[in-house]
């Protein structure tokens, strides 16, 4: 795997957001949080590692949020926010995951705070009390309407929600607008990704922007744009297409990451995959063995008494002080007249064994 020179940044979309938050809901309400890590790279990622049935990586971008499968390797020194947020939030349970309206923001309830994530603008990474009081972010931001500050009020961006509103409202909100004019309406009002705009009509463009939010079957996917790749969604009409979101937007990262740390974690998947197929290989050998030593124990009590016979004649052969060579012989004249499938090859009168075989 090589680093690249170059790239992309990734930037989400509200109507991706909010099927992301879906699988954030069904993935770690009522989990805990138990680290708080920061991932070095052209591009520095916060790691949040929670624990519900299992413990799962949620990664923090700059313009997006992801679960991650692999171990990505982190920094073992930690910043001043990462140790403040570690001390803060170790054994918080997630009580609560949701999205701000149809903004790029997520909120965590948790059991004393609330842990929000923007992914507009600079982007950034808010504590504050269950009452919204600020208590630390990754940075200050100021704008005409709120300001992100300690002790500050959290006031989310004031943008109007698209899932409250019926297509009836959005037509008489832009009666006077041509198509053009509806466009730049909706992108400012509503927050939305003008790649979802499509339409020949103020109609079309109006129930598709609807039709967004309620897909059966949403396909996230990254969409290239010049120098960025967004994140988009769209009903998957395919059952073939079983593009997994995660695990690209994971590879994206990854390819980013510390060469040398991405390779030692390659190296330890690699041996505990090998240690894995070698104990799958002994298994079936002992199974193997086992199913063995169970046919041959049903061949010995099938010729129980056969063995019981030849055991009466070896010793009285012996007692006659007939070497071992001319009971081998009389042994399997007998047999071939008789018992065709047995046959006695080796014999040790000192050790007093033998070995028959079923042929």
């Amino acid at each position: 795997m090589q680093k690249t020179d170059f790239m992309k940044e990734i930037e989400i979309t509200s109507p991706s957001l909010f099927y992301i938050v879906e699988k954030l809901k069904e993935e770690f309400v009522g989990g805990y949080i138990n680290s708080v890590q920061l991932i070095d790279g052209e591009e520095p990622l916060f790691k949040f590692k929670i624990h519900k049935q299992k413990t799962k990586e949620l990664i923090i971008s700059l313009k997006t949020i992801f679960i991650c499968e692999h171990v990505l390797p982190v920094n073992p020194l930690s910043n001043g926010l990462i140790k403040f947020l570690k001390r803060k939030l170790d054994n918080q349970r997630i009580q609560e995951i949701y999205q701000d309206k149809n903004n790029r923001v997520i909120c965590l309830r948790l059991d004393d705070y609330n842990l929000i994530f923007e992914f507009f603008s600079k982007s950034n990474i808010i504590l504050t009390d269950l009452e919204f009081n600020v208590i630390t972010s990754k940075q200050k931001e100021e704008w005409k309407d709120r300001i992100i500050k300690k002790n500050e009020k959290y006031l989310f961006p004031q943008n109007k929600d698209i899932k409250e509103v019926d297509i009836k409202q959005l037509m008489d909100e832009t009666k006077d607008f041509d198509l053009k004019q509806t466009i730049s309406y909706l992108v400012k009002e509503y927050n939305t990704y003008p790649g979802y705009l499509v339409g020949d009509t103020k109609e079309e463009v109006v129930k598709r922007l609807k039709e967004i939010y309620s897909f059966n079957n949403p396909l996230l996917y990254l969409e290239e744009k010049g120098e960025k790749e967004i994140v988009v969604v769209r009903e998957n009409d395919s059952v073939v297409d079983n593009y997994k979101f995660f695990e690209a937007i994971s590879k994206h990262y990854i390819e980013n990451i510390k060469i040398d740390n991405v390779k030692e974690e390659v190296t330890k998947t690699k041996k505990q995959n090998s240690i894995l197929e070698s104990q799958e290989k002994t298994k079936e050998e002992y199974l193997e063995i086992a199913s063995n030593l169970q046919k041959e124990g049903e061949a010995i009590y099938s010729y129980f008494q056969t063995i019981e016979k030849i055991n009466e004649q070896i010793r009285l052969a012996r007692d006659k002080k007939i070497n071992e060579t001319e009971i081998i012989e009389k042994l399997n004249l007998y047999f071939s007249k008789n018992q065709k499938e047995l046959k006695v090859t080796k014999m040790d009168l000192k050790n007093k064994t033998y070995t028959l075989e079923i042929i």
